[in-house]
């Protein structure tokens, strides 16, 4: 299989260099990985801004993806984090570099670093609410991506598994617009890693986007370490599979190519 969303040493959340990753996934038997270092314009925490040294980065994506030409597939791709009033900086990163992939991620709510947020002080259903909708907002302002990473993400933070029910209509509205924008979403087991009791994105997201008639679905580990390479993707093609998947995507040159889930 493939592993469509990993990190490296590009990454600020990652120290292990790019050659030790690839590395440890070609000894894994994976047939390709996406090499998805994050790009977040705007980042609110300057000790992790998350904006590689670009030329660097892709330097590094194309000597790796010739050094493993004919044994592993790697797809050169980006993780773009979507913030408030920096669309034009991703447009601009994405213009300058030929990537095959590109994953559109929310790591903050209307500017605000979703993982240092202040939740006890905050209303967490109305933040709840309202993150759905800036999500819709974002995408809908947003086109140049392929598939939206860890759609549910906030379940990670926030403390409390909320009811889908106060924001199932915008839910329903966002996926309806990934699917007609041609673009996807992503089984992202790094659940698993952080022991979440509700999968990435959740089941019941999944389930609707295939009911709307979803077909492009990646997975991947989202791993920043050596060891999660294509974690835990058994039960994830499991759960594809229970909800009327028969196909899982990769890219090449931004175009998705179905392959039949294992």
């Amino acid at each position: 299989m493939y592993d469509m969303h990993t990190h490296t040493g590009f990454s600020d959340d990652c120290d292990i260099p790019m050659e030790d990753m690839v590395q440890s996934a070609y000894a894994r038997g994976l047939e390709g990985i996406a090499i998805t270092d994050h790009y977040d314009p705007g980042y609110p925490d300057p000790e992790f801004p998350f904006v590689p040294d670009f030329d660097s980065y892709h330097r590094a994506l194309e000597e790796t993806a010739a050094a493993y030409r004919g044994r592993m597939d790697i797809i050169r791709g980006i993780e773009l984090g979507l913030i408030e009033n920096q669309f034009a900086a991703g447009e601009k990163a994405l213009a300058a570099y030929d990537y095959d992939f590109v994953i559109a991620s929310f790591h903050c709510y209307r500017g605000e670093d979703i993982y240092k947020l202040d939740y006890a002080k905050r209303d967490r259903k109305a933040l709840f609410e309202d993150f759905y909708l800036s999500v819709y907002e974002y995408l809908r302002a947003f086109k140049n991506y392929d598939i939206v990473g860890h759609f549910t993400i906030l379940d990670r933070y926030i403390g409390t598994i909320f009811p889908l029910d106060s924001v199932e209509d915008i839910i329903r509205a966002t996926l309806q617009m990934i699917i007609d924008d041609g673009k996807g979403i992503e089984i992202n087991t790094s659940s698993h890693s952080y022991h979440m009791p509700v999968g990435l994105p959740r089941v019941e997201v999944l389930r609707l986007y295939r009911e709307l008639g979803g077909e492009i679905l990646t997975i991947g580990s989202d791993t920043h370490d050596l060891k999660r390479y294509g974690d835990h993707f058994d039960e994830a093609v499991e759960t594809a599979k229970s909800l009327g998947f028969r196909y899982y995507t990769i890219y090449h040159a931004r175009k998705p190519i179905f392959k039949k889930l294992p």
